[in-house]
């Protein structure tokens, strides 16, 4: 399960209801939302506390989306910047990608596509991660696969890696996390790179 609680998401929408929809969705999908119908009172928050991801109306009364950005891109440039509008038009998804955002999404948005979005954002940064649990439960699963591609019990895999049969079980099953050591033994013994068994999880 990918871990997100520790990504702060600042949300900016003079609609309320679209900042209530928004704030609700995230929380379901485990980030942590802030959201302002006042892009001023957004960014005073914005200067006390750090944000990964800012998801941004593009049409506000009080200031135009675009200004919004370049504002948060002055307070940390690492944040990453999403510019939702309800008028999508070439020339302001080019302006908008030109001042610093990393993406553009119409309204009305299916809710998968804005999380989809923010869940790329956030990839690019390198900021999710797989719980402790379920990543030695992938390692296993992606081991046992490899062994068993290769016609090796469990005995023969030990007697190549030095590792007891019990051991390798319980890695296998993701019920022990193996140490660098072990998944290099296991690894070399399986004709791999450690990384072909950690890439993508």
């Amino acid at each position: 399960m990918a871990v997100r609680h520790h990504i702060k998401v600042l949300v900016i929408d003079d609609d309320p209801s679209i900042c209530k929809t928004v704030g609700l969705l995230l929380e379901d999908h485990g980030y942590s939302p802030r959201t302002f119908t006042n892009p001023d009172e957004a960014m005073k928050i914005a200067e006390e506390e750090s944000f990964q991801i800012a998801l941004i109306d593009l049409r506000m009364p009080a200031m135009d989306g675009v200004e919004v950005v370049e504002n948060l891109k002055r307070i940390d440039d690492r944040m990453s910047c999403i510019v939702m509008t309800a008028y999508p038009d070439l020339d302001s998804a080019t302006e908008t990608m030109r001042r610093g955002t990393c993406d553009y999404i119409a309204k009305p948005f299916k809710q998968e596509e804005l999380v989809a979005s923010i869940d790329r954002a956030c990839q690019r940064m390198g900021i999710i991660y797989t719980d402790e649990s379920e990543l030695n439960r992938l390692i296993g699963q992606r081991i046992r696969t490899h062994r068993l591609s290769q016609n090796l019990t469990l005995r023969q895999l030990s007697d190549r890696t030095d590792l007891t049969t019990s051991q390798l079980s319980q890695v296998e099953l993701g019920k022990n996390a193996a140490s660098i050591w072990a998944l290099a033994r296991i690894s070399n013994s399986l004709g791999l790179q450690v990384a072909e068994l950690l890439t993508g999880l």
